[in-house]
């Protein structure tokens, strides 16, 4: 048996779950190849994505009856090809998986950013256009029928809600989560408690930059002296050093899964403010206290930098607030072993 993983030659925290999961594979005896590519443009390259990556690199999918072909939910279409192999989905983001209905993304991106509907034909043409131009394929795994043959791997409750809407039964499903990266060297709580500093740093990826700029001229008004920094353009280590040194991570993005980075605040000993939507609006995907997690349409600004600043000066009132979400992160990294045990019986029956 051969099990390939078809995954986007992008380092970002999907392609790192995809290779997380070829080396597991792979310490259970199994034969894996990375499949590089993205909505049918296969990626030109001999070089694997990630150094400690085990997996050998696959220039064609062999389709036959015992082996396995897993993507993510951003990128089904391969599956559409395969009649012999067993099919996997891995879903990581289901807003990506979403937004392969490229008139529905659309629309709901202007929605939610209160624009006119008159800006959504020109995005439309705008994306097909791109789209074109890349050689990228509008293909993907969208009616339920064809979900419902599927095996499916789900990282969250927002998720598994979702693919359940799908009439996806429990017997074709189970949990997978990829853990996050820990440092090999792990200082001590009392250390990182010790060396916390006044500053909030937060993830500018997925906020909307009007948010951004209201938070940053209300801190800079009433707060001058503490510092507000965005985690961006940086290694992992020097995101994990920031994460350290900080007292508050905000997120107020989107939250199509349970998120790499907020994982790593908490074990970082951050407090925490999230957005109240996607995965951070249930108390099982991010377990804590709803008076953390902000309505963002339109998000109260002063309400929400008044919070961040009583969680740097009363910091470690407000740390226990989060034992729990450190715990199921903690599970996350102890389970994915025992997770992947029970997929790789599953995939053998």
């Amino acid at each position: 048996m051969k099990v390939y993983i078809v995954c986007p030659y992008n380092k970002t925290g999907g392609p790192r779950s995809l290779h997380q999961l070829g080396n597991n594979l792979i310490s259970k005896g199994l034969d894996v190849y990375m499949y590089y590519g993205d909505h049918g443009q296969k990626a030109k390259t001999s070089k694997i994505l990630y150094d400690d990556s085990l997996a050998k690199i696959a220039n064609k999918i062999e389709d036959k009856k015992n082996n396995v072909v897993i993507t993510s939910e951003y990128d089904t279409g391969w599956l559409l090809k395969i009649k012999n192999a067993k099919r996997v989905i891995w879903w990581l983001s289901l807003t990506y998986y979403l937004n392969n209905d490229v008139l529905s993304a659309i629309k709901k991106y202007t929605l939610d950013r209160n624009q006119s509907s008159i800006y959504v034909p020109f995005r439309y043409f705008k994306r097909i256009v791109k789209d074109k131009l890349n050689g990228k394929s509008d293909r993907f795994i969208n009616k339920d029928k064809d979900l419902q043959s599927i095996y499916h791997l789900y990282n969250c409750e927002y998720v598994r809600q979702y693919i359940v809407s799908r009439g996806v039964k429990s017997n074709n499903m189970q949990y997978l989560c990829g853990p996050i990266d820990l440092p090999e060297h792990k200082d001590s709580v009392r250390d990182i408690l010790k060396n916390k500093k006044d500053i909030i740093v937060y993830n500018p990826a997925k906020m909307d930059k009007d948010t951004i700029n209201n938070i940053q001229k209300y801190m800079n008004v009433h707060y001058p002296n503490y510092i507000l920094k965005p985690l961006k353009n940086m290694t992992h280590n020097e995101v994990l050093n920031n994460l350290k040194a900080a007292k508050v991570y905000l997120d107020l993005g989107y939250f199509p899964g349970p998120e790499r980075m907020p994982r790593e605040a908490v074990i970082q000993y951050c407090n925490i403010i999230t957005a109240n939507r996607g995965s951070a609006a249930n108390n099982i995907d991010i377990p804590i206290p709803q008076k953390y997690k902000f309505k963002i349409d339109p998000v109260n600004i002063e309400q929400l930098c008044e919070l961040a600043i009583r969680m740097c000066d009363d910091f470690e009132t407000y740390t226990s607030d989060y034992d729990r979400y450190r715990a199921k992160v903690k599970n996350q990294i102890a389970r994915f072993d025992k997770d992947i045990n029970e997929f790789c019986n599953n995939i053998k029956k």
